[in-house]
């Protein structure tokens, strides 16, 4: 058995108190040394299911297509504190896209999900 990676899940309500989005973020920050911060952002979108491309981007292998639509981004801010312990801090940004789905035209769409994070340097001091 491989080792568990940590997630996150965010929920957004509305004043109702009903679910309007729930976030499922994985990430790994176990090699983030003491008194560093850094970020991750995911990006979900609405993709046609039958035209699919793939292509490579980034290095990684990651299914795009012409049509994808950026639907929900979520960008969380993480720092350790001097005995590396990581906590989220400062706020959570979130974006909704105001464009309509294409529900009427019949066509079928999944929501892909991709998650960054700085590369170089992935972690940054704390000032």
């Amino acid at each position: 058995m491989g080792t568990k990676l940590p997630i996150d899940v965010l929920t957004l309500f509305n004043p109702n108190k009903t679910v309007v989005k729930m976030f499922v973020v994985i990430y790994d920050l176990r090699d983030m040394p003491a008194n560093h911060q850094t970020f991750l952002r995911q990006r979900t979108f609405s993709v046609p299911v039958k035209q699919e491309m793939k292509r490579s981007v980034n290095k990684e292998n990651i299914r795009h297509t012409e049509e994808r639509l950026l639907r929900y981004l979520i960008h969380l801010r993480f720092q350790s504190s001097k005995s590396g312990k990581i906590y989220l801090h400062r706020d959570v940004r979130l974006l909704f896209s105001r464009k309509s789905m294409e529900v009427d035209s019949g066509a079928a769409y999944e929501l892909k999900s991709y998650t960054e994070s700085p590369t170089n340097p992935q972690f940054s001091p704390r000032c």
